[in-house]
């Protein structure tokens, strides 16, 4: 006898509960020692962003109107025999749990909003296959299944300008604004497709390309819109708006990166051999490079025409760079040690820890925001300390590294974020 079935959005809700809820059991029972400190995580987009019932609304009908387009072809392609083999691998049922998911009532809020946009995904992709194993798809035309960008992210991104009575929260709002239309942006890229070269693959390779266009079509029109509804919320929210000066925080924190940023082989020329503790922390702090990733992800948003988010990812990237010469003090405390004594860790983890809860409790919205980047050289150190992927036997050393990166953050965090709100 068989059980009830599961439906996808199902197991995408509790899938999420279990998650949150194993990784926090395995935290409490496997978490010891300097691990066991816990740390702010900072604030998130949704902690002070908000989504108006129009949003939400605009998020169900646009799910509405790819579901009621899908139907009839899935249902074709169904008919004609055309749902063997993978061509609907992960898509079979999507359209019936999207439709199940549109007969509730969601909130106005980012679960909402979240939901919406995996189910436009998966509803998309099997659009896409369907239409695909029917060769009825036509490039760049308003049918039932499209592809390339969403129609007007030039126009939205060429016409973003910021004022705000409040420059701190501005500069989340701002975050998640270019963030959804990033998204829309690369989705839109990857749903161009060229048939004429399309045509010459293998039916199969061809089916495959087609049905990702449609899935990364849709997707493209699903982060452009959040970002627009977004972009309209932050607007009305003003009541006494100023220009916030991002061109000149943008030169202030590229200015003040170029101290510190270094190609790989300034990284690679200071390993040494691991002989002690201390150079295996140090050639940890090497690997970690605080500050060179993030900094990357800002040159990226610069090329792809997103100011804001270059501004945003920059002033975290100041952030962590900060952290390299932390994590230097810290490892140099190794220094003719034969081991790392656990109340060092503890030494160096709380009192970064320390400085990270004082920005929870009485930082401004952008001091908050910026301790995520804090956050993720905590949750290494004690990764380090918890899980099994170290090749070596010194844990610790780790850990120590990514601990005092930690509190290079923390500390500098006042400071990167005046550059805007001062």
């Amino acid at each position: 006898m068989t059980g009830p079935s599961i439906s996808r959005r199902t197991l995408l809700r509790a899938g999420g509960a279990v998650g949150v809820a194993g990784l926090l059991g395995a935290g409490a029972v496997a978490a010891v020692g300097p691990a066991a400190v816990p740390y702010p995580d900072g604030v998130s987009h949704q902690d002070v962003a908000l989504v108006r019932p129009e949003h939400r609304d605009s998020a169900l009908d646009h799910l509405r109107d790819l579901t009621d387009r899908a139907a009839p072809i899935v249902d074709r392609a169904r008919a004609a025999g055309h749902l063997d083999g993978d061509r609907f691998f992960g898509t079979e049922g999507s359209v019936a749990d999207a439709r199940e998911f549109l007969d509730e009532s969601h909130p106005p809020s980012f679960e909402t909003l979240s939901e919406a946009r995996y189910h436009v995904r998966y509803v998309a992709l099997a659009l896409g296959a369907a239409a695909a194993s029917l060769d009825d798809v036509t490039i760049g035309s308003d049918g039932p299944a499209q592809t390339g960008p969403a129609p007007g992210i030039e126009e939205f991104r060429s016409g973003l300008r910021y004022e705000s009575d409040a420059p701190a929260e501005a500069m989340v709002w701002i975050d998640l604004i270019e963030t959804r239309l990033h998204v829309a942006a690369i989705a839109g890229t990857n749903a161009e497709v060229d048939r004429a070269a399309l045509d010459e693959r293998p039916e199969r390779v061809r089916e495959k390309a087609l049905a990702r266009a449609v899935r990364n079509h849709e997707r493209s029109v699903r982060h452009l819109d959040d970002a627009r509804q977004f972009h309209r919320t932050f607007r009305a929210r003003q009541s006494v708006p100023v220009r916030i000066d991002l061109a000149s925080a943008r030169e202030t924190y590229r200015s003040r990166v170029r101290e510190f940023a270094h190609d790989d082989e300034w990284y690679d020329s200071r390993r040494v051999r691991e002989e002690t503790p201390r150079d295996t922390a140090w050639n940890r702090l090497l690997t970690l490079a605080p500050g060179e990733e993030t900094l990357e992800d800002a040159r990226w948003a610069r090329r792809d025409g997103l100011p804001g988010l270059e501004t945003t990812t920059l002033a975290t990237a100041l952030a962590e760079f900060h952290g390299f010469s932390t994590g230097e003090a810290a490892v140099e405390r190794l220094r003719g040690r034969s081991s790392v004594p656990e109340s060092l860790l503890l030494d160096v983890k709380r009192r970064a820890v320390d400085g990270a809860y004082r920005i929870a409790a009485t930082g401004d919205a952008f001091e908050r925001w910026l301790l995520r980047a804090a956050a993720r050289y905590f949750s290494k150190g004690d990764g380090y300390l918890t899980e099994t992927d170290i090749l070596d036997d010194r844990p610790r050393a780790h850990a120590l590294a990514a601990y005092g990166v930690a509190a290079g953050v923390v500390d500098a965090i006042p400071s990167v974020a005046g550059v805007v709100t001062d």
